[in-house]
């Protein structure tokens, strides 16, 4: 896989942001069969589990987030995402477009707003997502046979992107897969296109999705 650069492409790797230990951590705390589980993952990952509420502050991923960001970084959300046998599930391309606040408001250029698991969610301008960066933090080695990532750099320039706009890029430009190991982080804009295949040797494809803004809200409005 060619180097990747945050500037440019959207998208940056960083070996061995976590040691093993610290995997090892939220592996035990982290349980997806348990009641906090969904689908195919959890929300609000931080509110849930404490191994997820110190991560999401450590000063390496701060640190990372306030150099791609140009300012300080806030937590926006924290979701966990695993693949399974069971649970062996594709996502097509697309954008992270929507975000997560304390309220509802009727503010210029925010919508669709929506509830999930009891939190407000809503699509809010370009420069928003501009000044955002998304680390998943992979707690399992990923690779082509357990469903990785897959990026098409340089698309997050492009804006947001209607479904035919998204059909013709996927078709035009060359996508890569994102082989990472364990404890290694992927570090990305948000509407970046990506998306990921089902395993073709499901396992445990465990990651740690956690957002950072630098974008000041209106007065009255925070992170969710």
């Amino acid at each position: 896989m060619a180097a990747l650069h945050f500037k440019n492409d959207g998208i940056e790797i960083r070996k061995a942001l976590l040691s093993k230990k610290d995997i090892e951590i939220i592996k035990s705390d982290i349980d997806i069969e348990s009641s906090k589980s969904k689908e195919y993952g959890i929300r609000n990952l931080e509110k849930k589990f404490d191994s997820i509420a110190k991560l999401v502050h450590i000063d390496s991923l701060l640190s990372i987030a306030k150099n791609k960001l140009g300012g300080q970084g806030n937590l926006v959300r924290a979701l966990f995402f695993d693949k399974t046998p069971e649970k062996n599930w594709l996502v097509t391309w697309h954008q992270d477009k929507t975000v997560t606040l304390s309220k509802h408001a009727d503010i210029e250029g925010w919508g669709p707003w929506s509830m999930k698991d009891g939190i407000y969610h809503v699509q809010p301008p370009v420069a928003v997502l501009d000044n955002m960066v998304t680390f998943r933090v992979h707690l399992d080695p990923a690779d082509e046979t357990n469903g990785c990532l897959k990026v098409i750099p340089g698309t997050h320039k492009y804006g947001i992107l209607k479904q035919a706009e998204i059909d013709e890029i996927v078709r035009r430009e060359t996508a890569i897969q994102c082989v990472v190991e364990a404890g290694d982080a992927i570090i990305m804009r948000p509407h970046l296109l990506h998306s990921s295949s089902k395993a073709k040797r499901p396992g445990h494809r465990r990651v740690v999705h956690i957002e950072y803004s630098s974008h000041v809200l209106p007065q009255g409005m925070n992170w969710a």
